[in-house]
């Protein structure tokens, strides 16, 4: 037999197989198919009924009848011989509709039990079976991925992350690989977020706002914000302690002295500004308490020398403070010369210190206390 003939007759026994696959299936399509034998047929005259209702409404004239109280109870009754009719109508219609839907409620019943409870079973079976394999597919990889962060947490020494920070949506369709890349990107970011959270000022706090929401713009511009909140407070605070150190010291008799920088009630009485500024509260009180002691002291005194009485034929010496004269220097001839800056520390007692301001200033020297 030569080779055509023989491929004839594959391609005929081939068409074969299928024609017959083709008629067994239509044979089972017959089997299953739901035939409408005969339409319902309803016999009726509407049309004709209708055109008879309408022209009798029509011969009521209705929009042209005056509705008064002693033609109300006669046009109730015409209101309710429509109604029955419309009643009887309304009859006729449901009795049709029941006929009708009578065989239809009988078929869905017996295509219910038999078709669609059937198929619905063994549809519930197959989804058991397949959601089973699949979330142990889907668990095993989820399985494989955390063990795979958890190698990276303990490669980078990082302890607060947890798996859940990943906000994974583990599926079929997304390669396990694909998952351990964004897992690793992930943790690589909060590296570098780590090393720049380092490089701010307050380590600590930005950390601890970090790791509420993984946000370090967010955590640096909070931490940022809160210290420059708290520094400005704190100026302010100061700014009035410092304020009412003055104010208390003004009250007890002290005056500031520019020269000697300081508030003084005499040479051996003062606070200076530094200790006003920089001492700290236990610290000023004590001084404060021991300052008023002094001042109290002072003013005790002053106040029994004048009320002791003298006599008359007794010279008092009057006790003048001293105080020291400025130091002078020899007055010389001199070309006017440019002003030059000059910046030193000074160390002496507040007489000499004194002294030295009247000098400057006698001679015009600018100064400041630094």
């Amino acid at each position: 037999m030569e080779e055509k003939d023989v491929l004839k007759n594959a391609l005929t026994k081939r068409e074969k197989i299928i024609q017959k696959k083709s008629k067994t299936k239509n044979m089972e399509a017959e089997k299953n198919q739901i035939i409408l034998k005969q339409l319902p047929i309803i016999v009726h005259q509407l049309q004709d009924a209708g055109k008879r209702v309408q022209e009798r409404i029509d011969g009521l004239e209705l929009e042209k009848q005056v509705f008064t109280e002693e033609t109300v109870k006669s046009y109730k009754v015409l209101r309710a011989e429509l109604n029955k009719e419309l009643e009887d109508f309304e009859n006729q219609r449901k009795f049709v509709k029941e006929g009708v839907n009578a065989p239809y409620l009988e078929f869905e019943t017996v295509y219910k039990s038999e078709i669609t409870e059937r198929y619905k079973k063994a549809g519930e079976l197959l989804k058991n079976g397949i959601d089973t394999v699949e979330f142990k597919i889907k668990k095993q990889k989820e399985t494989n991925i955390k063990e795979y962060f958890d190698e990276l947490l303990l490669s980078e020494k990082i302890e607060f992350l947890t798996f859940e920070n990943l906000g994974l949506k583990i599926d079929l369709s997304t390669s396990e690989k694909k998952y351990k890349e964004q897992t690793n990107a992930f943790v690589m970011k909060v590296v570098d977020d780590l090393a720049l959270i380092k490089s701010t000022d307050y380590e600590a706090e930005t950390l601890t706002e970090y790791k509420k929401d993984l946000n370090v713009s967010k955590a640096i511009t909070t931490v940022k914000t809160r210290k420059e909140a708290e520094a400005a407070e704190e100026a302010k605070i100061k700014a009035e302690l410092i304020q009412n150190r003055k104010t208390a010291l003004i009250k007890l008799g002290l005056n500031y002295e520019e020269i000697t920088n300081a508030y003084e009630y005499n040479e051996q009485i003062f606070v200076s500004l530094s200790d006003i500024n920089f001492l700290s509260k236990e610290d000023f009180t004590k001084k404060f308490a021991e300052i008023t002691v002094l001042v109290n002291a002072k003013k005790a005194k002053a106040i029994e020398v004048v009320e002791t009485p003298v006599s008359e034929n007794v010279t008092v010496p009057i006790e003048k403070p001293a105080v020291t004269a400025p130091i002078s220097s020899p007055t010389v001839e001199t070309p006017k010369e440019a002003d030059v800056i000059a910046q030193f520390e000074v160390k002496a007692p507040l007489s000499k210190l004194r002294a030295l301001g009247e000098y400057m200033k006698l001679n015009g020297i600018e100064y400041k206390n630094i």
